[in-house]
């Protein structure tokens, strides 16, 4: 029972510290709850959701290559200039997809079609 004393004495010492009265205890207690039930589901979402920054996520992106690539050279992609190799030569200006990266070497090969405006 000392115990329950003991969380009570502390709460009130907390409400006298914030200035709140009695009445103001559940609602702030409500909102404090409220927000948690909010803000875990949308924390462990967040850690679920796939890579969109740095080399893992711009697999997958179209840019322009800045230089020729004979393999190697630089290459425009997802507003950054990044390094890259080509396994054919392509020339500055052609429009690249980006196929995978290797520490912050990106591998990019000449678009088909379509690509970037």
């Amino acid at each position: 029972m000392g115990e329950v004393s003991s969380v009570v004495d502390l709460l009130g010492a907390l409400m006298r510290l914030l200035g709140l009265e009695e009445n103001a205890l559940f609602p702030a207690i409500a909102l404090l709850i409220l927000f948690f039930l909010f803000a875990i589901p949308v924390g462990f979402l967040a850690q679920a959701r796939k890579v969109r920054t740095g080399a893992e996520g711009i697999v997958g992106e179209a840019g322009r290559a800045v230089t020729d690539l004979r393999p190697e050279g630089k290459v425009f992609v997802h507003s950054e200039y990044w390094n890259a190799v080509s396994d054919e030569p392509v020339a500055a200006g052609e429009v690249v997809r980006v196929v995978g990266s290797r520490g912050m070497v990106l591998r990019v090969e000449r678009e088909k079609a379509g690509g970037v405006r």
